[in-house]
């Protein structure tokens, strides 16, 4: 039998990438260094949340970030953070979005989804044109994220309260409702990956049905373990959400190069299972649409 070889038909664009300050994290020369062996062209730096949020010290700052997109503005561009206690939300992200910033994110402060804080958050957004990544907390009880419970209830009030906002949903609460699952387990267990077969859809695949300003973020082992979990499910949801799902990587540690989100799109795709054009899609062309405004 011949053997066939293939070539990636795409540079990716990854959209969730921290760069961290001290020795064991990825600088931005040895990202750059990276994406290039992993065959990614463009990559969308996220700081750190302004509060409340694990390796404040380590990650980069908002204002870090930018000086990094001033020296590598072909390669990096960026998300920026911000206080909900800002009093003048709007006129900060406005001078954020007149610097690059191409969405808010990652967003992980612990209050609620449908704090009235947030609410202007949300409501800023939407006038400026940045889509909010978010990662959820289950109940408060993790280091960091938005708080919101089983079922995603309060996702799904701002969803509807703010449908010209595009919401990028992230982290291990919002990938565990991919499938239905036993409530009765502790909230801290959505901080974890289940690797049951999907045998029957969850409240994401709802959302993303109903609201068509939430899309989702494929980064981390968290979204790698979604699709994941079960080949069939995770091969179907990527062709039925292929205009709102991106490729990501969530990488800082440079000792933690664990990287399942591209093998497993580039293995789909060499063979057979993932149609061209929505791995082109999903890895390339939604972030530039959606993210970074090119035609």
């Amino acid at each position: 039998m011949q053997r066939r070889y293939f070539q990636k038909p795409v540079q990716r664009i990854d959209i969730h990438v921290h760069l961290g300050m001290d020795d064991e994290c990825f600088n931005a020369e040895e990202r750059m260094q990276f994406d290039a062996m992993m065959g990614i062209e463009h990559s969308i730096l996220l700081p750190y949340p302004i509060e409340d949020a694990i390796q404040t010290q380590t990650i980069m700052n908002t204002d870090s970030v930018i000086e990094v997109v001033k020296r590598y503005p072909e390669h990096y561009s960026f998300f920026c953070n911000i206080d909900p206690n800002e009093r003048n939300i709007e006129e900060k992200l406005k001078e954020y979005k007149a610097l690059g910033a191409k969405g808010v994110g990652e967003f992980a402060t612990k209050i609620p989804f449908d704090d009235e804080r947030m609410d202007r958050i949300y409501e800023a957004c939407a006038k400026l044109d940045l889509p909010i990544l978010f990662h959820i907390s289950p109940s408060g009880r993790s280091a960091y994220g938005i708080i919101d419970h089983k079922g995603l209830p309060l996702l799904e009030k701002v969803l509807q309260k703010h449908p010209n906002t595009i919401f990028i949903g992230h982290s291990q609460p919002f990938w565990y409702e991919l499938a239905v699952y036993d409530t009765s387990i502790p909230d801290e267990a959505l901080n974890g990956f289940p690797f049951s077969k999907v045998k029957e859809e969850g409240k994401v695949v709802e959302l993303m049905r109903k609201y068509p300003n939430l899309y989702a973020d494929l980064s981390a082992n968290s979204g790698s373990n979604a699709i994941l979990r079960d080949e069939e499910y995770g091969l179907y949801f990527l062709h039925e959400f292929t205009d709102r799902l991106f490729f990501g990587s969530d990488l800082l540690n440079t000792k933690d190069v664990i990287f399942p989100i591209g093998q497993m799109l580039d293995y789909y795709l060499f063979s057979g299972k993932l149609e061209e054009d929505v791995y082109i899609k999903i890895c390339k062309e939604n972030a530039e649409k959606m993210i970074l405004n090119k035609e």
